[in-house]
């Protein structure tokens, strides 16, 4: 009878392993979905931006992604850059030759980081300028922005 008793405990266990292994969450992919995707900002009114998103290269790791944002208007610059993964947030840095429209047309060069929660795609732009409208001093400006898979 001990056998027995031996042979369902290691039949329970086991059903028991597999049935948690079912139930537990996906472990985290460490990368966000390759693919494109709308940028959603309250940064600028004229204009929307879409992102192509791919793997780095040629480093291919699971903390790298590439990002290539392109205007889908004419008169803004593209820009674009290796985003590396810190826990579950991405960042972005890019110089943006465009980054600061002034009044009257003046476009100033920034410096912009873009950080994101790699499960919810919500993140924050924080932008630097070394010289402000009409030589005005240095300054940061910070945005909201989501993606939003297309």
């Amino acid at each position: 009878m001990k056998p027995l008793k031996a042979v369902k405990a290691l039949v329970a266990a086991a059903v028991f392993a597999v049935t948690a292994a079912m139930l537990a969450p996906p472990p985290a992919s460490g990368m966000m979905i390759l693919g494109n995707y709308d940028v959603l900002t309250n940064r600028y009114d004229l204009a929307s931006w879409a992102w192509m998103v791919s793997a780095c290269i040629p480093e291919k790791t699971l903390d790298c992604v590439d990002v290539s944002a392109i205007a889908r208007r004419k008169y803004y610059y593209e820009y674009g850059g290796k985003a590396h993964l810190d826990g579950d947030t991405y960042t972005l840095v890019v110089d943006v030759p465009d980054g600061l429209r002034c009044p009257l047309g003046q476009m100033l060069p920034t410096r912009d980081t873009y950080t994101w929660n790699q499960v919810s795609l919500a993140g924050e732009i924080h932008s630097e300028y070394q010289v402000g409208c009409f030589g005005g001093p240095p300054g940061t400006q910070f945005w909201t922005f989501a993606l939003r898979r297309l």
